[in-house]
């Protein structure tokens, strides 16, 4: 008996990221597009079945069409772990999907948006179509200081199996091809939030994206979403793909939930065939039920930092009982005052102040000292390491 060859393919990946679907298919079917020419991915040539083939990764969103196969070959269809998407059929504004959709959280998201706008000087940028090669590099680069910082913070590895400097090669042609798109918030020239999306028909898919942590309190990734779908409805995209993982803001932002369909090809006069397929079925089961158990677990589990080496007291103290002449002007920017920005721009969030409008002061008289002063409002920062 010679070797038993099993290709495994995941179709949202190879259609996203690689224009491409996997070999047993020759076309992909849409039904919210009527044009029927647009609807067809060729893979040219007749199809030559052998072994077993499986594409995990199926969305309900779209189907996949195979080829003219033996009678022979028989698919065995199971469904796995869930998907999400947006569907914007039927609205006309990112506000009556909200309104609909997410209910009374509505009303929050909203207000994060207007402080993070009425707090610092953001735009919005998407590239798709062009963008020039140093400014994709230094995007991208941004992106990747971003994803790090925030795994560190919540102290897990990065997926490894997410290739990044592959993503990176591939992207910018992409992006020139309109087969991607690159998403941008800026506080003034600053890049703040980083999006990757992927584009196929009238689906939109959310590929990678990170966001500076010091503006957590803003909660950027609620307000990524929001400028997306704005996006989504004036260039005539129907589906927001947020793909796999199950994640607290999917369950907010989502009103499409589904198992992902994993399609195993086989021939069903093999008796090896017949007898393999549903033992690899049988432990698919069992890997989906044990990978769901533990994301309950880590979900159960407070995410946060704890810093051991310095504690931070933050007081609110009235503005002008502070003396002048005790102080010196700080540049949270400067290295060694990277730890304040967080605190400021938390000061910022809770008494709606414009950065313009915001000084930081280190006490002359007191090492580690400081104060963050506002229009109205001020408070005190002490740090005094452990």
């Amino acid at each position: 008996m010679g070797t038993l060859k099993i290709r495994n393919y995941n179709f949202v990946l190879d259609l996203f990221e690689e224009g491409r679907v996997p070999p047993i298919y020759c076309a992909v079917q849409n039904e919210r597009t009527p044009q029927q020419d647009s609807n067809i991915i060729a893979n040219k040539g007749k199809f030559d079945f052998s072994g077993i083939i499986e594409v995990k990764c199926i969305p309900e969103f779209l189907t996949p069409v195979t080829h003219q196969i033996d009678q022979q070959i028989k698919m065995r269809n199971i469904q796995r772990f869930n998907g999400y998407y947006i569907d914007l059929t039927g609205y006309t504004s990112v506000d009556d999907y909200m309104r609909t959709e997410l209910g009374s959280k509505r009303k929050s998201l909203k207000r994060q948006l207007r402080r993070l706008e009425s707090c610092f000087d953001i735009n919005y940028k998407v590239y798709f179509g062009e963008i020039k090669k140093d400014n994709y590099e230094f995007l991208f680069g941004k992106m990747q200081e971003f994803i790090n910082t925030r795994f560190e913070q919540k102290g897990v590895p990065f997926d490894p199996t997410i290739d990044l400097d592959a993503i990176r090669k591939r992207t910018f042609s992409m992006i020139l091809e309109k087969k991607a798109s690159l998403h941008v918030i800026y506080n003034g020239t600053t890049p703040i939030n980083v999006g990757i999306a992927y584009h196929f028909q009238d689906v939109l898919n959310s590929a990678i994206g990170s966001y500076d942590i010091n503006y957590s309190k803003f909660g950027l990734g609620n307000l990524e979403i929001i400028k997306h779908l704005e996006w989504c409805l004036e260039n005539g995209y129907q589906i927001y793909d947020l793909m796999w993982g199950d994640l607290p803001y999917k369950h907010t932002w989502c009103n499409g939930v589904f198992r992902y369909n994993h399609q195993i090809f086989y021939n069903r006069k093999s008796i090896f065939h017949r007898l393999l397929v549903p033992i690899r079925v049988y432990l698919y089961g069992l890997k989906d039920y044990y990978t769901a158990r533990k994301n309950r677990a880590k979900g159960r589990k407070k995410l946060g930092t704890t810093n051991t080496k310095q504690h931070i007291e933050i007081l609110q103290i009235n503005k002008d009982h502070i003396q002048g002449s005790l102080l010196k002007e700080t540049n949270i920017h400067h290295d060694s005052n990277h730890w304040l920005i967080p605190l400021v721009y938390d000061f910022q969030y809770l008494n709606v102040q414009h950065s313009n409008d915001v000084a930081v002061y280190e006490l002359t008289n007191k090492t580690g000292n400081y104060v963050v002063i506002g229009k109205n409002d001020a408070i005190s920062i002490s740090r005094n390491k452990l």
